[in-house]
């Protein structure tokens, strides 16, 4: 598959400066699907680019469909909305990146997906926005485990040490500026506007900044919220390391299916959800929760 990488730059007035960007772009005849990839910190357009040889073995073996991928180079930005300092990287990425790379390559339907800062900016900006996004998609999103600036430890602060805005990552936290971009705060805001977007999340286990305690709390929320979603903690795993392309490929898998409908149920399955209906109808009688996807777990000791 022959590709071709572009590198240009957009003007904001969402932002304080022209964004440079890069989009792969594979050969093809009709319109791709359109896949923003939000890089994590110090990442740039470049960080794309350097990708071109990963993409091309994925279509080649046909493990990953076809799509045109882009990026901004966000800087240490942590993608934040933040309307009295004159940044706005969620009106940016939806009011002008994605109307452009939509008009210049004549794409067809628009998702977006992140790693680490990338992957907190891809799920804040898809929960604010459901109805523009086909899907998202977050690696080790680096977002903390709670809805509050008070919720948050030490434990979850050291990423901090690694700089971002100042009203959003560090001692001067401007605390309603944290909350109106925590991404669990926009799923519990727009819950029901989120039923159809199709969400994956994943993180491992062993992260050295505890990312994994922000994707884990993200998931009980959007449990508790009965919003269906795909989460995957890897054993071991780590921020970055050897299990980081295998994860990625994953993800880009996952989003393959989602993007090109594959059915995940048939015939001899939805007959036996027929059967059970109602005995679930009489369930629900005495346990309204039936009526959800999940249950509504309490896993405190008593």
């Amino acid at each position: 598959m022959l590709t071709r990488v572009d590198l240009a730059e957009i003007p904001s007035a969402h932002l304080p400066e022209k964004v440079e960007y890069a989009a792969i772009v594979p050969d093809h005849d009709g319109p791709l699907p359109l896949c923003l990839v939000l890089m994590g910190g110090g990442g740039s357009r470049q960080t794309l680019a350097a990708c071109l040889p990963l993409f091309e073995a994925w279509w080649s073996e046909k493990s990953v469909a076809p799509m045109i991928l882009a990026t901004p180079s966000p800087g240490m930005s942590y993608y934040v909305e933040d309307p009295a300092a004159g940044v706005r990287w969620d009106s940016f990425i939806v009011e002008d990146f994605v109307p452009h790379l939509r008009a210049t390559y004549h794409t067809a339907q628009t998702a977006i997906t992140g790693m680490s800062m990338g992957g907190y900016g891809a799920l804040k900006i898809a929960f604010a926005y459901p109805e523009e996004f086909a899907a998202v998609a977050a690696m080790n999103p680096m977002m903390e485990p709670g809805f509050t600036d008070a919720e948050i430890g030490a434990r979850n602060r050291l990423h901090h040490t690694s700089g971002g805005p100042a009203r959003l990552i560090g001692p001067s936290r401007d605390p309603e500026l944290f909350a109106s971009n925590q991404p669990a705060t926009r799923a519990r805001s727009n819950a029901d506007r989120l039923r159809n977007l199709p969400i994956y999340i994943e993180a491992g286990d062993n992260d050295f900044v505890n990312a994994h305690d922000g994707t884990e709390f993200l998931h009980r929320v959007l449990w508790d919220l009965d919003l269906s979603h795909e989460y995957r903690l890897y054993r071991g795993a780590d921020h970055g390391g050897p299990t980081f392309r295998p994860r990625m490929h994953e993800m880009y898998k996952w989003l393959t299916r989602i993007l090109s409908a594959e059915p995940l149920t048939d015939a001899s399955l939805e007959a036996i959800r027929a059967q059970l209906q109602p005995l679930r109808d009489q369930a629900a009688q005495a346990d309204p929760a039936t009526r959800r996807r999940f249950a509504n777990l309490n896993c405190s000791p008593t």
